[in-house]
């Protein structure tokens, strides 16, 4: 009985050992770029006035955190959405509303994913004609 039971125990241990190593991926892959502002935005939660920027994503899977670095120091940024997109070029897509501007989505062509990011609602008294979207070009190395 003793024997069937090291026998159960040792196929249950070797088969959550099979599972578990199966999940840690084979490479851990981070995926880096930069770009410039001209002008500040708002992105997520942050502010970034213009100048050049760096950033860093470790993971894509939700929640997708980067690290936004630039001259006034760093920020974190989540994204909304992951999703698959084919772009030619990595970028920025930034909405302009008025005189406030946020970054929307940032598209990694590269991969051919896109990032999500909430943008505030436009003011009353700006009207949907008056919105209006930029492309900022974003150099992309994968880590």
């Amino acid at each position: 009985m003793k024997s069937l039971r090291n026998r159960v125990l040792a196929i249950t241990v070797f088969a959550l050992a099979a599972v578990c190593a199966s999940a840690i991926p084979a490479s851990a892959q981070a995926y880096q770029g930069s770009f410039t502002l001209t002008h500040a935005v708002r992105w997520q939660n942050a502010t970034l006035p213009a100048g050049d920027y760096t950033f860093e994503i470790k993971s894509l899977s939700l929640p997708a955190t980067m690290t936004v670095k630039g001259s006034n120091g760093s920020q974190f940024v989540t994204a909304i959405v992951v999703d698959e997109k084919a772009s030619e070029q990595s970028m920025l897509i930034v909405e302009n509303r008025g005189s406030s501007s946020s970054i929307s989505e940032l598209r990694l062509a590269g991969i051919g994913r896109s990032l999500r990011y909430a943008v505030p609602k436009a003011p009353k008294d700006v009207e949907l004609a008056q919105v209006t979207r930029e492309q900022i070009l974003v150099a992309m190395n994968v880590k």
